[in-house]
C-alpha cells in the first residue's frame, strides 16, 4: 500500500525562474513541431536563456523533455493517491484516485497533449516511462484483490490489464479531439471496468450511476 511518507513528498511546481521557462518551451514547441524538430537551439531561444543555463538543468534534448514528462508524472501521482488515502473502502478509495485524475487532467490539457504525444510517437526511452507510470497505478487497483475471499483466485497481472485497458480507452477519447474538460464523464466507466474483476458485474454497475465526490476547494 502507499506509504504516506510518499505522499507527504509533493513535488509541488518546477521551480521559478530559468527552468521553468525551459520547461514550458518544451511544451510549446513538441505540441507546435513534434519531438524531432525540437532541437536545443529552439528551447533555449524560446526559454530566453543560453545554452550554459540549459545544461545547468539537463544534458540533453531529451533529458529536458522526458524530465518535463517524469515531474508532470509525479505531480498527477501525488494528486491521485492523496486522493486515494483519505478513504478507508477499496471502492471508495479507487473513486477518489479516479475523480482526482480525471480533474488533473482536465486542469492541465497542454502537459496531457505534451506527454501522449511524448509517450506515444517519440523515444523507447519515453515509452518505458509511460510503462513505468502504469505499473504504478495497477498498485491501486490490484489492492482489489484483498476485497476477495481468496485473494489468489485473481492474478495479479489482472490489475495491470485493467490500466492498460483504461489507458487506450482514454488515449482513444482523447485522441479523437474530445477535450481534457470532459474527462470526468469517463470515470464512471472507467470504474466499471476497474471493479468488475474484482466484486463482478452487478457491484461494478452500482458505479455507473454514482455521482461524483465533491471537488476540494482549490488553494
Amino acid at each position: 500500500m502507499i506509504a504516506m511518507a510518499e505522499l507527504q513528498a509533493n513535488p509541488g511546481p518546477l521551480s521559478a525562474g530559468p527552468r521553468e521557462r525551459l520547461a514550458t518551451a518544451a511544451i510549446d514547441l513538441v505540441l507546435e513541431r513534434g519531438y524531432e524538430a525540437t532541437t536545443v537551439e529552439a528551447l533555449i531561444e524560446r526559454a530566453g536563456v543560453d545554452l550554459a543555463e540549459f545544461e545547468r538543468h539537463f544534458s540533453d534534448k531529451e533529458d529536458c523533455i522526458l524530465t518535463v514528462v517524469d515531474e508532470g508524472v509525479e505531480r498527477f501521482r501525488f494528486a491521485v493517491f492523496a486522493a486515494y488515502e483519505q478513504h478507508e473502502l477499496w471502492r471508495d478509495r479507487l473513486r477518489a484516485a479516479a475523480y482526482a485524475a480525471a480533474r488533473w487532467v482536465r486542469d492541465n490539457p497542454s502537459y496531457i497533449a505534451y506527454s501522449t504525444m511524448m509517450m506515444n510517437d517519440a523515444t523507447a526511452l519515453a515509452r518505458t516511462h509511460r510503462d513505468m507510470a502504469l505499473q504504478m497505478f495497477a498498485e491501486i487497483v490490484d489492492a482489489g484483490r484483498q476485497e476477495l475471499d481468496d485473494p489468489d483466485s485473481v492474478a495479479p497481472e489482472t490489475a495491470l490489464s485493467v490500466i492498460g485497458s483504461i489507458y487506450e480507452l482514454l488515449q482513444r477519447e482523447l485522441g479523437s479531439g474530445r477535450s481534457t474538460a470532459a474527462a470526468e464523464e469517463f470515470v464512471p466507466g472507467l470504474m466499471y471496468i476497474a471493479v468488475r474483476p474484482y466484486l463482478g458485474h452487478e457491484v461494478a454497475l452500482e458505479e455507473l450511476n454514482l455521482p461524483p465526490p465533491p471537488e476540494p476547494d482549490r488553494v
